[in-house]
């Protein structure tokens, strides 16, 4: 289909795996770099959404292939591969400013913001 959205982010030492503890290094975290993936494409495709209806993201399956030091440059890039029904498709791929640093296949569906949020709060009873 189409590249939905491209957002360019900063790595700070809030973003590091260090910071995050899922690593010992002070380089951009594959779990901040998922949550970057995740925003673009949640972003992207917001605007599509009716009144009273947005996305989840339900899978990510991420290939972090390469690190990006604090202050480097990370270039997010969603393209919206496939819509089912309810179910949106994506390849996203980041880019620091020398190569491809990560790809990705996500996926989000389109929820009722009311429905959602009562069935979560009914787990709370």
């Amino acid at each position: 289909m189409d590249e939905i959205l491209e957002k360019t982010f900063t790595v700070s030492k809030d973003d590091t795996a260090r910071s995050l503890t899922s690593g010992g290094l002070e380089v951009l975290a594959t779990p901040r770099l998922v949550a970057w993936m995740e925003n673009v494409a949640y972003e992207g495709i917001e605007s599509l959404m009716a009144d009273g209806e947005t996305t989840v993201g339900i899978s990510m399956a991420i290939n972090h292939q390469a690190a990006t030091a604090v202050g480097g440059q990370v270039s997010v890039v969603a393209t919206l591969t496939e819509i089912e029904k309810r179910l949106y498709t994506f390849v996203i791929e980041a880019f620091d400013n020398q190569e491809k640093i990560a790809q990705a296949s996500h996926q989000r569906v389109r929820i009722s913001v009311d429905r959602f949020l009562a069935k979560v709060n009914e787990k709370l009873k």
